[in-house]
C-alpha cells in the first residue's frame, strides 16, 4: 500500500488527549526515508511547530498519526518555523544598468537554504529528534520541496510535479506528475535532479 504526501500532510497527530497538526515532513536526501515530523502543538490562536523522529510515530490511519511522546518531551522538542520572506516582493526589478533581477527567487532560495539548516538540538533532546555528530539535523531535506518542479522524459517535458508516493516504510518510492491526467514516475527511474529542482527520468 502506498500513500501520498499529500494525504499525510492533511493528518493530526494524536498522543493522549493532544491533537497536533501535521505540518511538515523531512526525508532523508540519500535514502528517502522519512525521518522527522514537524507537528503543531501550539493552541488555536497561535503556532508552535516542534520537530519530532519519526520512529516516535506509529503507522498513519486515515485522519489520525498516532504520536507516542510524553508531555513534557513534547514541550522540550526543538522548535521548527517556516515563513515565507518572499511574500510582499515584486517578482522582478530592472537595475540601474539595465539588468534585471528577481527578488522573490532571491528570498525564496535564502529561506530555502536556512530551511535546510535546520536547528541545533541539545543533547537532552537526542532522543526525541535524531542529529549528526555535529548536533545538527543534517542530510535532510523537506519532503513537500520536491513537489512544484518540472520532469522531462526522452521526448521533453512530463508534466509539473504535484504529489509524492511513499511506501508504507514511509519511503519516497515515486512522483505524481501532471494534473489532469498525473502519472506515477519512479523515483528510481530519475537519471538526474538538477540544481534548479525539476527532474530528468530515462
Amino acid at each position: 500500500m502506498t500513500r501520498r504526501l499529500s494525504d499525510l500532510l492533511n493528518l493530526t497527530a494524536t498522543t493522549g488527549d493532544s491533537k497536533l497538526p501535521v505540518r511538515a515532513v523531512f526525508h532523508d536526501r540519500q535514502t528517502l526515508e522519512l525521518r522527522q515530523v514537524a507537528v503543531d502543538a501550539g493552541s488555536w490562536l497561535s503556532r508552535h511547530e516542534v520537530l519530532v523522529a519519526i520512529d516516535r510515530f506509529d503507522a498513519p490511519g486515515d485522519e489520525t498519526w498516532p504520536l507516542r511522546i510524553s508531555e513534557d518531551d513534547l514541550k522540550n522538542a526543538p522548535e521548527w518555523e517556516h515563513t515565507d520572506s518572499a511574500i510582499g516582493l515584486p517578482p522582478l526589478v530592472t537595475g540601474p544598468f539595465g539588468y534585471t533581477f528577481s527578488p522573490m527567487m532571491m528570498a525564496a532560495g535564502m529561506a530555502t537554504s536556512t530551511e535546510r539548516a535546520m536547528p541545533g538540538v541539545p543533547e537532552n533532546q537526542q532522543d526525541i529528534v535524531g542529529q549528526d555528530e555535529h548536533g545538527r539535523l543534517a542530510g535532510l531535506e523537506r519532503s513537500s520541496d520536491l513537489v512544484g518542479p518540472d520532469a522531462f522524459g526522452p521526448n521533453g517535458r512530463i508534466g509539473e510535479v504535484t504529489d509524492l508516493l511513499l511506501s508504507d516504510d514511509l519511503q519516497i518510492v515515486a512522483l505524481i506528475v501532471g494534473k489532469d491526467d498525473p502519472v506515477e514516475m519512479r523515483i528510481d527511474r530519475a537519471r538526474h535532479r538538477a540544481d534548479q529542482g525539476y527532474f530528468v527520468f530515462d
